[in-house]
Parts: structure tokens; sequence; C-alpha cells
């Protein structure tokens, strides 16, 4: 399977059925295509420090554990996206340990990218992945790669929602909202 390149282009601040979440943005390298991904505040917190380069007092959680894969003699080479099912994405960490071999260990994409952006490691995910959730912007709008709205579950529509709200594209955010209101009005 052929892995693609990402890099992180933004957070925004999201509200959801579960509360206040953030919605991180991935961009191919080389690429148009963007993944929404909605992630939980303390997640969204962790990669936005490392963003604004900001320090804490006293290390996070995510701080901790890159010091301790680093006091093991062990490295973050990179992170996978594998797997996406019903709209909710699986990755893991590519580490190498102290005698150089690779361990991988299963993560949420929302702790994964937090400590990548911290060893400032290459994300990675396969071209299926991207194709089946990346929207693409073009002339300034964003553009869906799947079919009509009746494709994307509730989850997906609330990420594109936000992704779509990141940009500032209200135009597009009514049409989105309005699919999403008629459809849990129907659950």
């Amino acid at each position: 399977m052929e892995k693609r390149e990402l890099y992180v282009i933004g957070l925004s601040s999201s509200v959801s059925q579960d509360g206040k979440n953030y919605a991180l943005i991935l961009q191919e390298v080389n690429g148009e295509r963007k993944i929404p991904i909605l992630i939980g505040l303390a997640e969204g917190q962790a990669i936005a420090l490392v963003m604004e380069k900001l320090k804490t007092i006293r290390p996070i959680t995510h701080d901790l554990f890159k010091n301790t894969i680093e006091g093991l003699g062990g490295n973050l080479k990179e992170v996978l996206i594998h797997t996406i099912d019903r709209g909710i994405f699986y990755s893991k960490l590519i580490l190498l340990n102290a005698a150089n071999e690779v361990v991988e260990v299963d993560a949420r994409p929302s702790d994964a990218i937090a400590l990548a952006v911290r060893f400032n490691c290459p994300i990675y995910s396969y071209e299926f992945i991207i194709n089946e959730a990346s929207v693409v912007e073009s002339a300034g709008k964003l553009t869906l790669k799947k079919g009509s709205f009746a494709e994307y579950t509730i989850e997906e529509l609330e990420e594109l929602l936000a992704s779509i709200l990141a940009k500032e594209d209200y135009e597009s955010a009514a049409r989105v909202r309005d699919v999403l209101d008629r459809r849990k009005g129907l659950q």
C-alpha cells in the first residue's frame, strides 16, 4: 500500500454532541487534499502548545511520554494512520528502541500526532484513507471527495463542518449544518 506524508496545517475549536473539541486539519505533502479529524480538548491543546512554541512550567502527559521514550534510548520514527472504520481513524506509533529495533504501538491519532509534533517526525497515511476521508479546496471552497452528503455518517459530517468553519466558508457550512440537522431529526 502506498503511504503519503501528511502535516498539521491547523486546529480549530469545535463543538460537538460530546462537548468542546478541536478539529485537527492534516494536509498531504505536495498535494491539496485535507483530512479533518475531531480530537479531544486536551489533545488539541497539547498539539497547539507545540505549534505555538509555548512552554509549560511542568511537563504535560505528551511531554512525559516523549521524555520517557528518549530516556529509555528510543525515538519516534513516524506516525501511521492506517485504518478508517465508520468515520473513526486508527493509528500507530512506529518507534525505534534502544537496540534500534522497530516497535509498533497502537495509539489514537490525536495522541500520536501530539507526539509527532514533539518529536518532529513524519505523519503518514495510506492513499485509500486519504481518498476516503479527504476534502480539497478549489478557488477558496472545499469540495467533497466522496459523492453526495448521503454517503457521510453524522460523525463525518461533523468533521467536515468543523473543517469548513475553519476555512470560514459559512455558505458551505450552512449547507452541511442543514444536512446534519435533518439527519439528527430522523434519529
